[in-house]
């Protein structure tokens, strides 16, 4: 019984270390604020610590009664859930800024065309007014 808690432990432990894998590299790939970096390292940071202590209590689990192991894995759960909300919804904040840089893109391209169209015709009106002008006696 005491083996199998303690493998699931481990188990556990691995599982939050690949969900904070994913979690840094999915907010490396966003587009943050200094403000945003700043709390995304602090979140960073504090799953490091959590996991580092859960890591230590899994190690020390040998010794541990059952109940105080179900308490430690209960608590690696909750860190794994935790994760798995915030890799969610960088996720979808990832989706909203892509979305948002491509129409941003797009009205780009409408304006540079608008631009060119503009600059073409200014460009006809003077060639015209001074035609014009030049032309009177």
């Amino acid at each position: 019984m005491m083996s199998c808690m303690l493998v699931m432990s481990c188990m556990l432990v691995m599982l939050v270390m690949c969900y904070m894998l994913i979690y840094q590299r999915v907010a490396s790939f966003c587009t943050m604020t200094d403000m945003q970096r700043a709390e995304a390292l602090q979140i960073s940071q504090e799953l490091t610590r959590r996991v580092a202590a859960a890591e230590g209590a899994a190690l020390q689990a040998g010794g541990t009664s059952p109940a105080t192991l179900t308490g430690k894995v209960n608590q690696l759960e909750v860190i794994l859930r935790q994760l798995q909300y915030d890799l969610r919804k960088e996720k979808e904040d990832k989706a909203i800024l892509q979305e948002e840089v491509q129409h941003l893109r797009q009205d780009n391209m409408r304006l540079q065309e608008e631009s060119q169209t503009a600059a073409a015709q200014l460009r006809k009106f003077t060639e015209w007014f001074f035609n014009t002008i030049d032309k009177k006696p």
